[in-house]
């Protein structure tokens, strides 16, 4: 008789276990670019290999939050890089600071006047500020933490003063989020030229 309820016991715990893995394989069949838009400026104003400031920390609205400030500034300037978009450098002198820069405080500013008043290494053919618009995360069961997010980056072009905005929202891995945007974005510029 205990023999029977070890093994139904032990049935009812593989049946059980299989069940994490369908669903969170299930939940992240849906991951990916949701939507690109560019809501000001023109998309081709912005050139790649240009030498970009990323100035951090992002703003957030009510319908968002940070995970660690500045995290993601820092993961935006990486994959810049990694990606060879552009030939980036993280503007972020203090990431606690009330203050939430913005690309629009550089305009009428020359590229050599951003490069001494931020410290860095090279004058700045384009400045980003960006905005976390909208941020949810949920668990998937044995794949780890879906989050879908939806940026809004904003460039300035620091030698033609012109702006361009554009809005991406993507949902994928927590980790893989920053990379699956600047991936996007890339394409997209790539698609316009």
């Amino acid at each position: 008789m205990m023999q029977r309820y070890f093994y139904l016991i032990i049935a009812n715990l593989l049946f059980l276990s299989s069940c994490g893995p369908i669903i969170g394989g299930a939940m992240v069949a849906g991951n990916g670019v949701k939507d690109f838009q560019v809501i000001r400026g023109d998309l081709n104003s912005i050139r790649t290999g240009s030498h970009l400031a990323v100035l951090g920390p992002f703003a957030t609205t009510e319908s968002s939050f940070e995970i660690c400030r500045g995290e993601e500034a820092a993961a935006f300037t990486t994959n810049f890089n990694k990606t060879g978009l552009f030939i980036s450098e993280l503007a972020m002198n203090n990431r606690l600071s009330e203050t939430i820069p913005h690309t629009s405080d550089w305009r009428n500013s020359s590229p050599e006047e951003v490069q001494k008043a931020l410290g860095l290494s090279n004058p700045p053919d384009l400045v980003m500020s960006a905005t976390i618009l909208y941020r949810e995360m949920v668990p998937a069961p044995a794949r780890g933490i879906i989050m879908k997010v939806e940026y809004r980056l904003d460039f300035l072009d620091l030698n033609r003063d012109q702006e361009t905005s554009i809005e991406i929202t993507v949902q994928q891995m927590f980790q893989d989020a920053v990379p699956a945007s600047v991936q996007a974005f890339a394409q997209h510029l790539i698609q316009e030229r």
